[in-house]
């Protein structure tokens, strides 16, 4: 009688005392994602942390710059919101919608990094490079260099293809029927080549160059440089540039969520 009496006692005592350390063992297991999340990020990716800001809280977009002093470090992680401090200065953003659970927080930050590169007009790859110049290598580069000057030549300045021209008189004066020829010919290549090497030129200028002005930076002497490569090479100083700017990651590295 007595044990069976002292069974029921104990029944809902013990209930009670599993219901309590449900929510601590839950509590215990987000503490440490919340551990795992934050050393992750200080050591890999400040780099994200500083797009957060400067995306969400309009930040400068030079706080990127390995050079800029800024110490910035994920401090706290929640289902909704995030900590970031910048110079012992907290700030907060909000995840909208919040999160089910911190076990959302890789898919989450990652898309948060995704919408804020999308938005600054920024990746991971070009934040730490130094664009250089590439001169022409080789005889097929000196060769390419010295065809369109040539052209470019021919195109602005057609009288030498005529009589008294320089090379009417010289290379060509044994042959006027094809400096003739090539006369008639500058008007519509004069107008290829123009529209579109200026096109390229200016989609250089604005849509490369633009970009990568402020981040990671371009001094000008390099930026003058590329801009006349372009102007007489046109697509193939184009190419030119990935070739260096994946040269230039290639050699810096880099991390992956």
């Amino acid at each position: 009688m007595t044990t069976w009496t002292t069974s029921l006692i104990s029944r809902p005592t013990v209930l009670k005392l599993h219901q309590g350390e449900i929510p601590r063992a839950k509590m215990a297991s987000e503490d440490a994602v919340r551990t795992r999340i934050l050393n992750h990020m200080n050591k890999d990716h400040v780099y994200d942390s500083k797009l957060y800001l400067i995306h969400r809280l309009s930040y400068p977009k030079t706080l990127l710059l390995p050079s800029n002093p800024a110490k910035v470090q994920l401090s706290d992680i929640q289902t909704t919101h995030l900590t970031i401090t910048v110079d012992d200065v907290a700030k907060e953003i909000p995840f909208d919608p919040p999160m089910a659970s911190l076990s959302d927080s890789r898919v989450r930050l990652v898309e948060m990094t995704k919408q804020a590169e999308a938005a600054l007009g920024v990746d991971r790859d070009m934040v730490s490079i130094t664009p250089v110049y590439l001169p022409p290598r080789g005889i097929g580069e000196w060769t390419l260099l010295f065809t369109m000057l040539s052209c470019m030549y021919l195109l602005f300045i057609p009288s030498t293809l005529q009589p008294g021209g320089l090379l009417y008189s010289t290379i060509l004066k044994d042959y006027p029927w094809i400096a003739d020829a090539m006369h008639k010919q500058v008007w519509w290549g004069y107008w290829v080549l123009v529209s579109f090497h200026v096109g390229e030129t200016l989609w250089f200028c604005f849509g490369v160059l633009g970009k990568f002005w402020e981040v990671p930076g371009v001094d000008i002497g390099t930026a003058a440089l590329w801009t006349i490569d372009v102007a007489i090479h046109g697509f193939y100083a184009l190419n030119k540039w990935k070739r260096m700017v994946r040269r230039q990651v290639k050699k810096n590295g880099k991390k992956d969520h």
